[in-house]
């Protein structure tokens, strides 16, 4: 067992297996369980499979520097693109996620289908669920991938221990579910997501960093003054964010319909990150660092590269925030 990886690849899959279980729970109280269950595990197998095949990819053929390069990045666009909607929702400028809602709202849409044809709607809930299920699952894939093979020599090891924390969360989501057989509304998710947030965000820096050849000052420790940073910072851009104009009657646009990219290729740019300016951001960062590292210039000094990669980051995340928010105040 690894446990720094454990806690937070466990918080992370609890999040999204409780936003899978709201559809899991619509479609069996609105039509049966047996699908819903069906589709449930069907999704879990098509995961447990992908887990399998690229975990083991990643874990035996990805030399570790360039591992930890991607992973890093990775993990700094999911974070990040969780901290965007918990800032944006703790300033109200994004409607809460409320799972009680999407429940009930589920639930009118089957109730809504023509019932006559018995076997369209288990097939419907049969596919829903799987859906929920595999989409929601992947970005727990992602996590359990990515912090495992990124433990040093033992990536078999790590990888068994994110496994093994995903199938806790589950457990942990499942017995709830089955408690109350309603959305877990209890779980303070936008709270949730701004503490795992900050977690991927943490790590991927950390890691990014030593792939670039950072030696992080304390080793392993220096990971806790990186959480304390990107708290101070999200702090910051919370206070910000709330002295921005904004129009009241302004309504969200769903931006991954967005013409520079066929739609599948959107719906994959949108799972890792949904945002140019951020992506852009730290790979316009990576470029430069590995840039001043090749000229031998003084900034190639470890901390240096560090503190530049950090800067890069906050500044392509303090950027995606300032265009949204001009958006929404157009």
């Amino acid at each position: 067992m690894v446990w720094s990886i454990f806690l937070p690849a466990y918080l992370a899959s609890i999040v999204e297996f409780a936003e899978a279980l709201t559809i899991v729970l619509a479609i069996g109280t609105s039509i049966s369980w047996k699908s819903s269950l069906k589709g449930a595990a069907a999704g879990f197998g098509i995961l447990a499979v992908l887990v399998a095949v690229f975990g083991s990819a990643v874990a035996f053929l990805v030399p570790l520097n360039i591992l930890r390069i991607v992973i890093g990045v990775i993990l700094v666009l999911f974070g990040v693109q969780w901290l965007d909607k918990a800032l944006l929702r703790y300033t109200g400028l994004k409607a809460m996620h409320d799972e009680s809602q999407i429940y009930e709202r589920n639930r009118k849409q089957i109730a809504g289908m023509d019932t006559a044809n018995q076997a369209m709607v288990e097939r419907f809930g049969f596919l829903t669920s799987m859906k929920s299920v595999l989409l929601e699952g992947l970005e727990v894939a992602v996590i359990v991938i990515t912090f495992g093979s990124n433990v040093g020599g033992n990536r078999a090891s790590g990888i068994a221990t994110t496994t093994l924390a995903a199938l806790f969360a589950l457990v942990t989501v499942s017995v709830l579910g089955i408690a109350v057989r309603k959305p877990l509304t209890m779980i303070p998710e936008n709270t949730f997501k701004f503490v795992v947030g900050i977690m991927l965000t943490t790590f991927g820096t950390f890691w990014a960093g030593e792939g670039l050849g950072v030696t992080w000052p304390f080793s392993d420790l220096f990971l806790f003054v990186l959480i304390g940073f990107y708290l101070v910072v999200c702090f910051a851009l919370i206070a910000w964010l709330k002295r921005r104009a904004l129009d009241p009657n302004h309504r969200e646009i769903d931006h991954r319909k967005d013409p520079l990219l066929p739609r599948i290729l959107w719906q994959i740019f949108y799972f890792f990150c949904g945002n140019w300016t951020v992506l852009f951001g730290v790979i316009i960062t990576i470029a430069a660092v590995l840039l001043l590292e090749a000229l031998h210039t003084q900034i190639g000094n470890s901390y240096a590269v560090g503190i530049l990669f950090m800067a890069g980051i906050v500044i392509s995340f303090w950027a995606a925030l300032r265009e949204r928010t001009q958006r929404i105040s157009a």
